[in-house]
């Protein structure tokens, strides 16, 4: 299974242009722990952010950085980042995850697709 990670993340590694630090010193403090390998402290500063910041830290650090991070985060997580982010790193962040936790990302994401769906039509129902 880690072969299968190690493969994955090497298919994405992709050579990122130099950044500037961001402005938020929450975001900048996952996005340093990412890089210097720390995730369980990456993931614990991460889960206290808004949803606005996580979905910045998502889109600075690099694909496999995310990757990483995703794997110990909770599926609603996920789920919920996922319906924001750039299609591309979504559907990358999906297939990247283990069978089990992709299944639960999927399941989470069908019933909320499902519950919008009659939202909606119950409200233009007359």
């Amino acid at each position: 299974m880690s072969h299968l990670i190690r493969n994955t993340l090497k298919a994405l590694k992709v050579a990122a242009p130099l950044r500037t630090q961001p402005a938020d010193p929450a975001v900048a403090q996952v996005c340093h722990a990412c890089r210097e390998g720390e995730l369980g402290s990456a993931r614990l500063a991460f889960l206290k952010l808004d949803e606005e910041a996580q979905l910045r830290v998502l889109e600075y650090i690099e694909t496999g950085e995310t990757i990483r991070l995703a794997h110990g985060l909770p599926p609603y997580t996920i789920a919920r980042l996922y319906e924001r982010l750039p299609k591309r790193l979504g559907r990358s962040l999906i297939q990247a995850l283990p069978e089990g936790k992709r299944h639960g990302v999927t399941v989470i994401l069908d019933y909320r697709r499902r519950t919008h769906t009659r939202q909606t039509h119950q409200q233009f129902s007359f």
